[in-house]
């Protein structure tokens, strides 16, 4: 463990040691998983078979990589036990991920017209529309993650994704984690494939005889699947690179010293990267939670991970709760817990986090598999600039432009002198051509189109205004 204290030491030293990341390409990664990418794209299924014999399951036949359906049934059987806990998780994912969906719907704008009653002259809309499909990577190794595929399946499900498929490592008898799979039926995901690493991510990013091309891959992994992410996109979209896992507290005189040691034990049990950083201007409070980190690190199972990550936590003594805020916002946190008496008070002084937990009580455990928002949040200071995995995650948005003749004409001239600042003549050819007559008159349209009949824009069901939000929309006419 290491300590600061902001009375006594430099401020640069305390912001590295805050943002100290093992950031660097590994140039040996990055050149094996382009050979692996390169190799899938042109073998497709028989690259993703030699490579898995080689790295997972010895016995991979092609017929086997997909998990059938009664596999899957097996699971929810073997599992039932669990059933409420995935069942109950996924209604609290489902609740939050819809709320947010209402909040991402298509929206129109008309210009009015410059008369009383004439029809819109300029019509703006953004179509909010979801990918085709998706693909979710989810981690073997150390650990499954059954609550990987709750946390990103089902908002994909909720923003209206085709069909969202799931790659997973086997074991080395081909075997996968009958909960993991229980959780795919609970989460709705329509296809699983026994499939891990960069692997996984090449047959997701380009297709294979086997495993369809993807819009979209999301979901955590090793150095491997990560540096495989980096180099599809462009492809596909991803959801975010996915570091190491960290937590910070910010604590004030009255928190909960075996509360605070407790998520900082239980963020670095992850892996030998993670990490924890308590912020407290409360001396007595920071030995409190020294010797409570100490006591019940003792009674925890992972100890060779522990043992690593006991020198990746980080207690810094500050002057008061607002330097404690400032420096987590230097840090970025993927989690912050503000343990603090008036957490709601403190919140709006937040300026970087991926997921803020407010209270004594509210865990970052509680966060990673029950609450709702998705546990899958921006890590390695990027909350900085980046967002939670969410139904947003699954959408994308198109602009939509509908100009009258009495419009384009009007803004003809602007339009061309701007193209022609920029060096672009045909740009501005075009937008003359739309301000006077036009070189090659049309014949005049058939009765309904024409003048009071012209460009399609937004419009809910049922009418204008009102109603349910939805993702589908017809349409309405707007005068010309």
């Amino acid at each position: 463990m290491r300590q600061f204290d902001t009375d006594r030491d430099i401020p640069e030293a305390i912001r590295a040691a805050l943002t100290a990341r093992n950031t660097a390409r590994d140039a040996q990664v990055e050149a094996t998983v382009r050979t692996i990418l390169d190799d899938v794209r042109a073998r497709g299924d028989q690259a993703v078979l030699d490579h898995t014999r080689r790295l997972d399951w010895p016995e991979a036949t092609a017929a086997a990589l997909e998990v059938s359906a009664a596999d899957i049934v097996a699971a929810g059987e073997a599992t039932a036990g669990e059933a409420d806990l995935l069942l109950t998780a996924a209604g609290n994912i489902r609740e939050f991920h819809e709320a947010e969906w209402s909040r991402q719907q298509s929206w129109d704008h008309d210009a009015p017209g410059r008369l009383p009653g004439q029809s819109p002259l300029v019509s703006l809309a953004q179509l909010v529309q979801p990918v085709g499909r998706v693909g979710v990577y989810v981690p073997g190794g150390r650990a499954a993650y059954p609550s990987t595929v709750l946390m990103a399946g089902i908002p994909a499900s909720v923003a209206g994704v085709d069909e969202v498929i799931v790659c997973t490592p086997p074991g080395p008898d081909g075997g996968i984690l009958p909960l993991l799979l229980a959780a795919c039926e609970v989460a709705g995901i329509d296809r699983v494939f026994r499939i891990g690493g960069a692997q996984a991510v090449a047959a997701m990013a380009y297709g294979t005889e086997t495993v369809p091309p993807c819009d979209v891959i999301v979901g955590p992994g090793s150095a491997y699947v990560n540096a495989a992410k980096r180099l599809v996109y462009g492809d596909v979209g991803i959801d975010m690179l996915a570091g190491p896992s960290e937590v910070a507290i910010v604590a004030d005189e009255r928190a909960n010293p075996a509360f605070v040691a407790a998520d900082l034990l239980a963020q670095t049990e992850h892996g030998p990267d993670n990490k924890g950083v308590l912020f407290c201007h409360d001396s007595a409070m920071l030995e409190l939670c020294k010797s409570e980190l100490f006591e019940q690190r003792a009674a925890l199972a992972r100890q060779e991970i522990l043992a690593v990550t006991a020198n990746n936590i980080v207690f810094v003594k500050t002057r008061s709760l607002e330097e404690s805020l400032d420096l987590s916002n230097v840090l970025a946190p993927e989690h912050l817990e503000l343990m603090v008496r008036e957490p709601l008070a403190a919140l709006p002084l937040v300026r970087n986090a991926g997921a803020v937990l407010l209270g004594d009580h509210t865990s970052a455990a509680v966060g990673d598999y029950w609450a709702g928002p998705s546990h899958t949040l921006p890590t390695a200071g990027a909350a900085r600039f980046s967002s939670p995995l969410s139904a947003a995650t699954f959408l994308k948005r198109t602009s939509v432009i509908y100009y009258s003749q009495a419009a384009a004409s009007e803004a003809a001239e602007d339009v061309a002198r701007f193209a022609e600042a920029e060096g672009f003549d045909g740009h501005a050819r075009a937008a003359r051509l739309r301000g006077g007559e036009e070189p090659h008159p049309r014949p005049l349209p058939p009765k309904g189109e024409g003048a009071g009949a012209g460009a399609a824009i937004l419009s809910p069901p049922g009418g204008e205004g009102g109603g349910e939000a939805s993702s589908t929309f017809s349409v309405k006419e707007v005068g010309s």
